[in-house]
């Protein structure tokens, strides 16, 4: 009974606190000023539409952004053990229990993949409002914690090819999401929270180096 208070509280709560757009941006846009870096622990739950089944992982991320781009590394584990690394024009996706490695080329959407890969920590208000229609939709109680709803819809045809929108929530008084959903192009959606997140944490370069087995095969999926 306790709990099931709380919850209703927390939904009146969220249901009176709608922050403005412009407020929520000020925040970000300062805090992506002085960002560099970020590591969390994730749970990330992939949809996909034309199955209607759901895969949920849970594992951990770490991003930086320097003067050669954006780096990072994704680690998750079981149910299906795999680690993606991005660096530079390459994304590479580590699948250890067959020992092999896909690499993609990703030139063609590297500067799309950059502003969402790091959407709702290190990108400005004016990056943001130039590449996306942000708006509020409403708050939220995540992981107890009160979140306005923010939805950003692309504006260029290159980033709506992959993306039709994506959904940030950002707790009341913090400038970092909890929660990010991704609604792909073809309605397959991600969705990912964010726990024990740290903001421009002192991170050494060999923890971004995506470190493969002797014999693991490379396949290159979409080398013509």
């Amino acid at each position: 009974m306790r709990r099931f208070c709380c919850a209703a509280l927390l939904a009146l709560a969220a249901a009176g606190r709608a922050e403005t757009i412009d407020a929520v941006l000020a925040r970000m846009d300062a805090s992506a000023r002085q960002f560099h870096s970020f590591s969390a622990r994730i749970q990330r739950t992939d949809f996909t539409a034309v199955l209607n089944d759901s895969e949920v992982m849970n594992g951990t991320i770490l991003m930086k952004r320097d003067k050669n781009g954006v780096t990072g590394i994704m680690d998750f584990t079981e149910p299906n053990a795999h680690i993606i690394a991005i660096a530079g024009h390459s994304v590479q996706i580590f699948h250890p229990k067959a020992n092999a490695v896909e690499i993609y080329d990703t030139t063609k959407y590297r500067a799309v993949m950059d502003e969402y890969l790091l959407l709702g920590f290190g990108t400005t208000a004016a990056e943001l409002e130039k590449a996306y229609a942000p708006k509020v939709t409403g708050t939220d109680a995540v992981a107890s914690v009160v979140s306005t709803r923010i939805e950003l819809t692309p504006k260029s045809a290159q980033a709506q090819e992959l993306i039709r929108k994506i959904e940030l929530w950002i707790p009341e008084g913090q400038s970092n999401p909890v929660q990010e959903k991704i609604t792909k192009a073809s309605k397959d959606t991600i969705l990912v929270d964010y726990s024990e997140l740290k903001i421009n944490p002192e991170l050494p370069a060999s923890a971004f180096e995506l470190k493969l087995p002797p014999g693991v095969r490379k396949l290159q999926p979409n080398k013509k």
